[in-house]
């Protein structure tokens, strides 16, 4: 009989840092990986570089630079930046425009006289007999004194979108304040937006909006990256067509490696952290990339990886909407996602640690499974976190080392292997700062 051979993790690349939706490219001449998926996203992480520096970047996206036609550089990188950048000032007070009061005595020149603040010397009769049968073609009325229900033109004569037109899908588009009707293919299949520009925007866009391009390093835009950090912590849920969400997805199920079925995921949120703890993180991350230079070699800034970790939860947070975190300082979720991870925990939930006091996370989402529990409550859904982990230098380990207080000498983590006393890998962390939540994934109960 032949031993059975351990199976090895799947190891996932990380997303691109420039457009955070495809996996970044392996590079065969060292074995590790380049900075970007595409030499498209290089180039352009370089140019925001320079423009954000320059700052000659679009006002509205921050990601294209400003247009110029060779003597006059425009606020926006074009027509549509421009326009958007209009609409959002006009929907930022959100009410209807109300007619003058007393309308003008004098009409415009090309509109015909108004009846009702002009009225003849002689009115003629309630109802006269018509001298003549009514024309064909009637001229339009006056767009001030009765305007049609599909104007262009509002009682105040200011120029407004025209609202949406039947479809035979009877759809709009689905970005927030759009009121189009979507697109119908030649087919008779209706599209879920009006047009391509809303369709990149709500697949890759902004993940709360949905009606701008993501700012750097971010799946929301400046506008409301700007104002989810003044709610920080919070945790916004990713629309379920968006890219992210499909990548969240996807790393779940691929990630699901014991013999049970992987379960339906139900919603993934995108964890918010205050200002603060991210520049922490970024500080340790770069300490750990001076020492090790991985981004030379074709690996991420840090060697930074996506890592599953399961928690006992005491609330209902996350479940058909929920974002709000409990009043109860026990419950380990939201107190992870509020504050991150803490050493002084350790033990908490397992009472030991086969590689020291650390803070454990795993490539197998089925694993950290394992460790998702809901305590006094009823819900059909669980929850797990999917977290940036800063690894560096790591450790190879296959048999336990209870005694670790930190990583070997000249490393910056530990990774546990499958073989020897495991089954499925776990990679474990010794410094608060080389951790931090970055999604909370809902899924049914397996």
């Amino acid at each position: 009989m032949f031993a059975r051979r351990a199976r090895l993790p799947v190891v996932s690349p990380p997303l691109c840092p420039n457009c955070d939706d495809m996996p970044i490219l392996p590079n065969p001449a060292t074995g590790g990986y380049f900075n970007y998926c595409s030499r498209t996203c290089a180039t352009q992480a370089r140019q925001n570089r320079s423009n954000q520096q320059s700052g000659s970047l679009c006002e509205q996206c921050k990601l294209r630079p400003k247009f110029s036609n060779g003597t006059h550089a425009y606020r926006y990188c074009g027509r549509t930046c421009a326009r958007l950048a209009a609409n959002s000032t006009s929907n930022q007070t959100n009410l209807p425009t109300i007619p003058p009061v007393n309308p003008p005595a004098n009409p415009p020149v090309n509109l015909p006289a108004n009846p009702t603040v002009n009225p003849p010397a002689n009115p003629p009769p309630a109802n006269p007999p018509p001298a003549n049968p009514p024309p064909a073609n009637p001229p339009p009325a006056n767009p001030l004194v009765n305007p049609p229900v599909n104007s262009s033109v509002n009682p105040s004569g200011l120029a407004r979108p025209s609202p949406p037109q039947p479809t035979s899908s009877g759809q709009t588009c689905r970005t927030p304040r759009c009121k189009r009707p979507v697109f119908v293919h030649p087919d008779g299949t209706p599209s879920d937006y009006c047009m391509m520009t809303h369709k990149k925007w709500g697949e890759h866009g902004c993940i709360s909006c949905r009606a701008a391009p993501r700012s750097n390093a971010s799946v929301l835009c400046q506008s409301c990256h700007g104002n989810e950090l003044k709610k920080a912590p919070a945790i916004v849920q990713v629309p379920e067509d968006h890219n992210n969400y499909k990548s969240v997805e996807s790393q779940f199920k691929q990630s699901w490696r014991h013999k049970t079925a992987c379960p339906e995921v139900k919603a993934i949120y995108k964890v918010i952290s205050t200002e603060a703890s991210l520049k922490q993180y970024d500080q340790y991350l770069d300490d750990v990339e001076t020492r090790g230079n991985f981004a030379t070699d074709g690996k991420s800034r840090g060697n930074e990886h996506r890592r599953w970790h399961g928690t006992t939860r005491k609330c209902k947070l996350g479940d058909t909407g929920n974002n709000t975190f409990c009043a109860d300082a026990g419950c380990p979720l939201c107190c992870i996602i509020k504050s991150s991870f803490d050493l002084k925990f350790f033990k908490a939930a397992t009472g030991w640690g086969r590689f020291g006091q650390g803070i454990y996370t795993s490539s197998t989402s089925s694993k950290s499974n394992d460790y998702s529990k809901n305590m006094g409550i009823n819900s059909d859904w669980k929850a797990l976190l999917l977290n940036k982990v800063v690894v560096g230098k790591g450790k190879k380990l296959t048999q336990n080392d209870t005694s670790l207080t930190a990583p070997p000498q000249g490393y910056d983590s530990v990774l546990a292997e499958v073989g020897g006393v495991l089954n499925y890998d776990e990679l474990v962390v010794y410094n608060n700062d080389a951790v931090r939540p970055s999604y909370l994934i809902m899924y049914k109960s397996p």
